[in-house]
This record gives C-alpha cells, sequence and structure tokens, in this order.
C-alpha cells in the first residue's frame, strides 16, 4: 500500500532502542491513537485507571452472569455494591446457552482481574432497564424526554428472549473490547499492560462469539421495535459512533459499505477491524459519554449515580489531543514515570476535534463507494445498491476482489 498524503507533522516517535526513532508514517492514525491515549490519560495514576475499569466490568459482567445464570456476582467481586436494577435471568434457548455461558464465566473472570489488580471500590450502582432504553431512545431518534414506551407501547426487555439478550450484550461487549485497548498506553506498569491487553483479547472473542449468534439471529424481530435484528443493531452500532463524533469506528453485523477492504459488499462482519485487520479504539471519556447517554457530568443511563473513583466525567470525549511525540522522553522509565505536563505540549489536531482527524479516513474508508453519513444505514439497517469494492479514491493499489465462492451468502451461516 502506498503512503497517504499527512497533513500535519511526522510521525516519528521516541523508542527505548538505539535504533530509534522509528518513522511510523505509514501509521500514522495509529500514533494518533497513542498520542490522544497519553494526553486524556493526563496525570490519573494505575490505581486511578483500574478503578475506573471496575465500572465498566461490574457493568458488562453483572449484566452476563444474571441473564445466564439468574444469579449475581459473589461478593469477593461485587464488594458490596447494589444489585443492578432490573437484574433478572434470560428467557434464552439451547441455540444460546452453551455460548453466553463462556462468555459471562469470562466476565467475572475480567471482574477478578480489577480486584486482583488492587481495587476493592464496590460495583456501583446499575441500572440495565433504564441505560437500554435511554440508549435505544436515542438510536431509534426519539425527541428528548419520549421514552421507548410512550414511542412504542412497551419498553424494551434486554432480557426477553434470546435476540434481545445478544443484541444487549454485544452493545456492551465491544465498549471494553475497544476501551480496553485503549487504556493499554494509559498504564505505567508493563504488568498491568500485559493484562489489560488480554482483557481488550478476550473481550473482542467474546464480542465474536455474539456477533455470530446475531447474525444467526437476525432476521428475527426485536420488541417492541419491530425491527430485525440486523436492523436493530445497525442504529445501536451508528448511536455509539455518533454520540462521541468519532471517525467511523463502529460496524453493524452486516457490511453494507463496498469500502471496507476486509469485508466486501453485503457480507457478514463478524470482526470489526480497520484496513489493517486492527482493532478499534475508545478513550474512558468515550465510554463514559455513551453509558450516560451524552449527560455532561457522567450521570444516567446505566449509571445513575454515576461512576465511582475519579475517572467519571466523559469531558474531553470528542477531543483528539496530539503530543509532540519527536520530544517524546527516550527512556522508558523516565517516559513510563513522567506526567502528561511533561511529554510534550498537547494541542488539538483539528480545530474541529476528533472527526477530521488525519488519515482515518484513509484507514477505514478508503475504498470506492457511497460516502458514510453516519446513519444506521451503512451498518445494516437497509441495504445499499451493490457495486464493485474497488477502490476509486485511494491509491490504485488497494483493491479488494471479490469472493470465488459465489454469491453473497453462498457458504455462510444462513441463521433464521
Amino acid at each position: 500500500m502506498k503512503a497517504l498524503a499527512r497533513t500535519n507533522s511526522t510521525c516519528n516517535i521516541r523508542t527505548v532502542d538505539n535504533a530509534g526513532p522509528y518513522n511510523f508514517t505509514l501509521l500514522s492514525t495509529l500514533a494518533d491513537q497513542v498520542a490522544a491515549g497519553i494526553a486524556a490519560k493526563g496525570n490519573f495514576t494505575d490505581k486511578d485507571v483500574i478503578d475506573f475499569l471496575v465500572n465498566v466490568e461490574c457493568l458488562e459482567g453483572q449484566f452476563d452472569t444474571w441473564g445466564v445464570f439468574g444469579r449475581g456476582f459473589l461478593d469477593n467481586l461485587e464488594q458490596g455494591g447494589p444489585v443492578p436494577i432490573g437484574a433478572r435471568a434470560a428467557n434464552l434457548t439451547a441455540a444460546t446457552i452453551p455460548y453466553l455461558q463462556e462468555v459471562a464465566l469470562q466476565e467475572q473472570g475480567h471482574t477478578l482481574f480489577t480486584r486482583h489488580a488492587g481495587s476493592n471500590q464496590p460495583c456501583p450502582p446499575i441500572d440495565f432497564d433504564g441505560g437500554f432504553n435511554a440508549l435505544l431512545a436515542v438510536a431509534y431518534g426519539l425527541p428528548a424526554g419520549q421514552t421507548v414506551q410512550q414511542k412504542y407501547g412497551a419498553p424494551f426487555d434486554p432480557f426477553k428472549n434470546d435476540v434481545n439478550f445478544v443484541v444487549s450484550m454485544l452493545t456492551l461487549e465491544e465498549l471494553g473490547a475497544t476501551g480496553n485497548k485503549g487504556l493499554i498506553p494509559w498504564f505505567t506498569s508493563p504488568v498491568l499492560q500485559n493484562g489489560v491487553a488480554g482483557l481488550a483479547t478476550s473481550a473482542n472473542s467474546q464480542a465474536t462469539i455474539q456477533r455470530f449468534l446475531l447474525w444467526q439471529l437476525r432476521n428475527q424481530i426485536v420488541e417492541p421495535f419491530g425491527e430485525t435484528a440486523e436492523q436493530t443493531f445497525a442504529r445501536i452500532s451508528a448511536y455509539r459512533n455518533n454520540i462521541i463524533q468519532a471517525p467511523l469506528i463502529d460496524q453493524g453485523i452486516v457490511n453494507t459499505d463496498p469500502r471496507f477492504i476486509a469485508v466486501p459488499y453485503n457480507f457478514l462482519n463478524l470482526m470489526p477491524t480497520d484496513i489493517w485487520g486492527t482493532t478499534f479504539v475508545r478513550s474512558p471519556q468515550q465510554i463514559i459519554q455513551i453509558l450516560t447517554i451524552g449527560n455532561p457530568n457522567g450521570v444516567g443511563g446505566f449509571f445513575p449515580s454515576g461512576l465511582k473513583g475519579v475517572i467519571r466525567s466523559p469531558a474531553g470525549f470528542n477531543a483528539a489531543p496530539l503530543t509532540g511525540l519527536e520530544s517524546y522522553p527516550p527512556n522508558l522509565r523516565i517516559s513510563g514515570q513522567e506526567p502528561a505536563a511533561f511529554v510534550g505540549t498537547i494541542v488539538p489536531l483539528t480545530p474541529n476535534g476528533a472527526g477530521l482527524v488525519p488519515d482515518q479516513n484513509a484507514l477505514t474508508q478508503a475504498l470506492g463507494g457511497p460516502p458514510l453519513d453516519g446513519s444506521p444505514n451503512s451498518r445494516g439497517a437497509a441495504p445499499l445498491p451493490a457495486s464493485g469494492p474497488v477502490n476509486t479514491v485511494g491509491p490504485p493499489d488497494v483493491q479488494v476482489a471479490q469472493p470465488a465462492f459465489g454469491g453473497p451468502n453462498v457458504g455462510l451461516p444462513t441463521g433464521g
């Protein structure tokens, strides 16, 4: 792949060995993510970050555990936190239970990691019913103040059946996967970096299992909306992307955008990635913005009393700061311990924030096709006209061939 034009400064990041600094011009988007992560961390300590992680892992783990097993955490995980609002067993069938039991047990393990990493912070107050209904009200474009029940005659029940539960589980899972990856550069301890990298990779595996199940259930109706699971999740994907004003970092279970290099037009999308096949990243501030439904104080949605710990505000969720990494300390011990103020001057990437991160468009949208409008339509809510997934806007050597085995669904799971 040829180098793509870069609109800001070069991207040499100082390294700890004698061969650096290395030129990461072709990986400039990844360098921007690291720079933004350093700036977003500020002076939070490793303990602060683990305490933040408790909130997210308690949300995911308790939702999965209650839904699959009909009971909550043991106290060694909960640490005295309250039973979540709306906690109950999901009405699941044998088609999903074996898969989801494994995921739920692993999510308990994720919370156990935060305890073994030193946090005894209790799980925060969590609202399953209120959180999902608030999120879906925005995802479905309801006016402010109008509830799902008022619009559709009944609230959304995340525990109602297989399809509702898998949609809900995946909604949270991918926040954990991208959020855990985003935390890796926040830690100064390589032990914690290693552990959180493990959380991110296992969370992505869990999300793939859930996407596979959702693909099989894609034509089932999600009540009370009267839309298929494919359509409902397309709306959720668009919500998660747009509420943080991000470049394209969220995808539905069916690709209807021919620009994705890994997934040609109208094929299933079980592993959302960029054109390198790498997964996406979110900051804690972006996660808080999504889970508290855009509340500027980080209160509401799934966290009616807010998050516990010192990382509890979404402030700065839409900033994409870039630090002067050419002056990044060359010594790992120094760079790992210096506060962000000493790393380099932190300035916005662009006056308009994250939406114009240099090279982000090339990273996720390098192939030719209809422009993405940020709506659910490009994520499977409605199919776009078929077009050959051949690059028309980037370097001519960036192309994707049509699969040789035939039509869109040949050889793929057919589902219900």
